[in-house]
């Protein structure tokens, strides 16, 4: 038990002492008791009085000299000076976030579970047009009407979304939901309409770069291949012309592969839903690689007949550079395995080789365009370092997803998984072609 609880009940027993003498010497000693613990309580009851005036209305503490109340006092009041500067460090806290979001170009935007907003920054009113006194408590899709921004909302997880900005025609807004706390959301908003353009331009430049080549290319390609015919042509010319053909060959290549990828950039985010014989397509994609000069040994393993629901150009061009490279990356002692399969949850592709394989700091960056894991290798080869770029471009637009596994030296496997919205079951037989 405290030291001032002992006191105090020392102090109790001294005061009904006192009484019992009074009334022993006066007489009728269990009045004079009773008028002692009377005096106590109504002083006990003043004590109380006052320390629910401080609690409840903040009222300034008394002076104690001594005593329970007096150390009960002196520890209110400590709590109460370090609640005046926690408040105080509070209200500076705050001055300075809502400073600092203030000075933010992008818009903070707070929204609860039913996407209602609770709070936004001044920027959201610049780029959004919110308004302080009519909006908040308003659902922001009710705001920012676009189509896509219900599920983006359903669904945070999702990349960054591209909506039009509501206050400029030519503005572009990209918005991301971060979840937070208990059934809260911040909605950042920026302006990407720079960054949209750009990328427009980079898009249409490459397009009208690769198409104006082809013609002079072609050009090129058809007096190199009269010069190579030319029984009167001097035989150290035969060398340097065949070169010449390769490399203009070679940059026929990357113009089909740039104008393929622009295509798909600029194409809408979902593919098709098309029926496309997967299976066919595989056995097509076998028979035109295995006759390849040095090429490994190719199987080809159908373990469905699923077909899929997509575009059959696209889907023919993820397969057959997924087949290629590990071909073209794969010495010709080695192995190519090809697997067609269904799963619980979805359709894959998965293609398996024995080559050179990739560093695994290289994997996050294998999709790049013009990416190499050996650039030496991949000229001498003739790769156009595009191809792994049209695949996840081509598996995104088929709401598909592109895993990589690889180490150097042992070989690489792609795997490439359909989701059931794109699968079309035919219920035909297991088959497999070696």
């Amino acid at each position: 038990m405290p030291n001032r609880w002992i006191s105090q009940l020392l102090l109790l027993g001294a005061w009904l002492a006192v009484a019992l003498l009074l009334g022993a010497w006066f007489g009728r000693p269990a009045w004079w008791l009773a008028g002692a613990l009377a005096l106590y309580l109504a002083a006990t009851l003043r004590n109380v009085y006052i320390l629910d005036r401080i609690l409840r209305r903040g009222k300034h503490i008394p002076l104690q000299t001594r005593g329970l109340w007096a150390e009960l006092f002196a520890e209110i009041d400590k709590l109460k000076t370090k609640a005046r500067r926690r408040k105080k460090r509070y209200h500076q806290l705050v001055r300075e976030v809502r400073a600092s979001t203030g000075a933010l170009h992008d818009a903070g935007i707070i929204l609860n579970a039913a996407s209602e907003i609770q709070w936004f920054n001044p920027a959201a009113t610049r780029l959004v047009g919110l308004d302080p006194k009519t909006d908040v408590g308003q659902r922001i899709d009710n705001l920012l009407r676009h189509p896509d921004l219900v599920s983006h909302l359903d669904d945070p997880q999702k990349d960054v979304l591209i909506i039009p900005s509501p206050k400029d025609d030519a503005g572009q807004l990209a918005v991301q939901i971060i979840p937070y706390g208990k059934a809260q959301r911040l909605a950042i908003i920026r302006d990407v309409t720079r960054e949209v353009q750009l990328e427009r331009t980079r898009r249409d430049f490459v397009a009208n770069a690769s198409h104006e080549l082809r013609s002079p290319l072609t050009v090129i390609g058809g007096y190199l291949d009269a010069l190579a015919e030319d029984e009167d042509l001097s035989a150290s010319w035969q060398a340097p012309i065949s070169e010449m053909e390769r490399q203009a060959e070679r940059m026929t290549r990357i113009l089909r592969d740039l104008i393929e990828l622009t295509r798909l950039e600029s194409a809408g985010r979902e593919a098709p839903y098309e029926f496309v014989d997967v299976a066919k397509m595989l056995q097509l994609i076998h028979q035109e690689l295995a006759v390849m000069t040095g090429a490994p040994r190719i199987g080809m393993h159908l373990d469905t007949d699923d077909a899929l629901l997509g575009s059959e150009a696209e889907l023919y061009s993820v397969f057959h550079n997924l087949v290629h490279n590990a071909v073209r990356f794969t010495p010709a002692e080695g192995d190519v395995k090809c697997h067609w399969r269904h799963t619980d949850s979805d359709v894959v592709f998965s293609v398996t080789d024995s080559g050179i394989g990739i560093p695994e700091e290289m994997i996050p960056r294998i999709t790049e365009r013009f990416f190499r894991v050996d650039p030496g290798r991949s000229r001498e080869i003739g790769g156009t370092g595009l191809g792994l770029a049209i695949v996840k471009h081509a598996l995104q637009r088929h709401q598909a997803t592109l895993h990589i596994e690889s180490r150097v030296g042992e070989g690489s496997t792609f795997r490439c998984g359909f989701p059931k919205a794109r699968i079309a079951s035919r219920g035909g037989a297991v088959r497999a072609v070696i």
